[in-house]
């Protein structure tokens, strides 16, 4: 389907929806990794070009399907108290929700495994959590004190889960939690 016309491409206000469902979908199948943009607005059943004109790009798209399944942000969103700040031990416990969550926790590190190997939307997902999930602790936080957040985060989730180091990975949840919680805090 080639939308021959000059100028924006034609699609309803909901292409964009079903671009990200398309996409979530085959995120939950776990072949996401294997659809193009046009497999993925074939089955939409929307113009490929929607896909660069909503996302600007296929990376883009797969970020947002995971943004939105996942949703990073809202567990740096639940971690804030009624005035707004970031409060390190809600932190720690909503990345430990997400990250030991049986079904979530292990298509996460799929997924994080499959991109990791091919590296082609390590640039879109890395801007959508900068812009989203590490910007506010910088922002919380400051420059060093978010910087050492995010080096600590990203250490834990890739040496615990993806790696699964026994160092890390043999901790029950609560010992990861203190241990999470302890650097985060310094």
């Amino acid at each position: 389907m080639v939308n021959k016309g000059s100028g924006r491409p034609r699609g309803t206000p909901t292409a964009r929806k079903a671009l990200i469902d398309a996409a979530q979908r085959h995120l939950e199948a776990g072949d996401l990794t294997e659809m193009s943009s046009r497999d993925l607005a074939a089955e939409a059943g929307v113009s490929h070009t929607l896909v660069n004109y909503h996302f600007g790009s296929r990376d883009a798209l797969v970020a947002a399907a995971i943004g939105a399944r996942i949703a990073p942000h809202d567990v740096v969103s639940l971690a804030r108290d009624a005035t707004g700040t970031i409060q390190t031990p809600r932190l720690v416990q909503g990345l430990l929700a997400v990250w030991e969550d049986p079904i979530l926790g292990a298509k996460l590190v799929e997924t994080a495994r499959e991109y990791a190997a091919r590296g082609e939307t390590s640039g879109a997902i890395a801007e959508y959590l900068q812009n989203v999930v590490f910007a506010p602790l910088v922002a919380d936080f400051g420059v060093a004190r978010g910087r050492r957040m995010v080096m600590t985060i990203i250490g834990f989730i890739y040496g615990r889960y993806i790696l699964q180091v026994p160092t890390l990975a043999s901790l029950s949840k609560e010992e990861v939690g203190k241990e999470l919680l302890a650097l985060l805090s310094a």
